[in-house]
């Protein structure tokens, strides 16, 4: 507890506090005079005290002020290692300069929500970063918890859903768009999307940027034009995949694909119909993960940077603990187009 202290040199020293943190005058008089105040501004403004030696902290030991606990939660094992690896890359360095505490859980199929429960209430956690948590059911719950949270993409209709939390999305919708705009108008019409797009909110409005594209052009939109399947189909069987393929009531030009994963096998499959990338088939990817880099053609895909994506992610989070009471928030972060040997379209973007 701290009690309230002399105002003498106060307003020089609380401005200087101020000043330093970005904050008001008053909300550091706040914290000086024990008012209340979001956990994480009282313990910013308490740690630049000691460091300024503003009177009557300068006893105060750093081990007093206790340290956000934060989590980074996966809601299933990620098979796109490399997005996850380098998201958690991002986060951790900011942690650590932010002098918080950072955690990581991932989720099996036969985890329960009790248990996901005991572990955040052991560790007493403060706030919760989440990917790949889709499932209906145990999304519901998971919102009952009323710990901030940030969704990186969500489930499709979560923003319907009432939380304490914010989702940050990776802007698809309007750069596929324009992709798929500059292939119609230069003649390619067969364009299909591959991927569930209903597996989650990014996912779906990649798909909707090509359905736009489309409509645009007086094209109208069959699902059974395209290549849709659920999340879980073998993809990497390339058999599998080249049947679905073959089994469009047109060979497709062009082939967006919902991840660069996807991507990749779409690719190892086309070739095994003996067609040719990008001479028969262009392919586009999205995310820019390493192997898409060394696939063999080199895979056009949408950029996303992950380390800042997870750094974002992060100061959204501490931003939604310091103002829990306030609506739920999306943002788009931007994407950026990286043209590689699978298209051969030269874009005006």
């Amino acid at each position: 507890m701290y009690h309230k202290i002399s105002n003498m040199n106060s307003k020089t020293s609380i401005q200087m506090i101020a000043d330093a943190l970005g904050l008001s005058r008053n909300t550091v008089s706040k914290v000086i005079n024990n008012k209340p105040v979001p956990n994480i501004t009282r313990e910013r403004v308490i740690k630049k005290a000691i460091e300024i030696g503003y009177k009557g902290f300068g006893q105060v030991k750093q081990n007093e002020i206790r340290r956000l606990k934060l989590l980074l939660l996966a809601g299933k094992p990620l098979s796109n290692l490399d997005f996850f690896m380098s998201l958690i890359r991002g986060v951790e360095n900011l942690a650590t300069s932010l002098n918080v505490d950072f955690f990581q859980y991932t989720m099996n199929p036969n985890t329960s929500f009790e248990q996901l429960q005991n572990y955040i209430n052991t560790l007493k956690i403060d706030g919760i970063i989440v990917v790949e948590l889709y499932d209906e059911v145990f999304l519901d719950r998971f919102l009952t918890l009323q710990i901030p949270i940030i969704f990186i993409d969500g489930a499709l209709g979560l923003k319907k859903r009432e939380g304490n939390y914010d989702v940050i999305l990776m802007e698809g919708r309007d750069l596929v768009y324009r992709l798929a705009h500059e292939y119609l108008k230069n003649g390619y019409k067969d364009i299909v999307f591959c991927g569930d797009y209903q597996h989650c909110q990014g996912f779906y409005e990649r798909f909707l940027g090509i359905k736009d594209a489309l409509s645009d052009h007086s094209l109208s939109v069959n699902l059974n034009h395209h290549l849709i399947f659920p999340d879980d189909s073998p993809i990497s069987d390339m058999a599998w995949l080249g049947k679905k393929i073959n089994h469009l009531n047109r060979r497709p030009k062009v082939i967006f694909c919902a991840n660069d994963y996807i991507a990749i096998n779409v690719c190892k499959a086309v070739q095994l119909l003996k067609l040719r990338v990008p001479e028969d088939v262009q392919v586009i990817g999205f995310d820019n993960i390493v192997d898409s880099s060394l696939h063999v053609p080199t895979i056009t895909t949408i950029d996303v940077n992950k380390e800042l994506l997870g750094q974002e992610a992060l100061y959204m989070l501490i931003d939604r603990i310091n103002r829990s009471i306030k609506p739920s928030r999306t943002i788009y972060y931007k994407t950026s187009l990286i043209k590689r040997n699978s298209t051969k379209l030269i874009f005006k973007i």
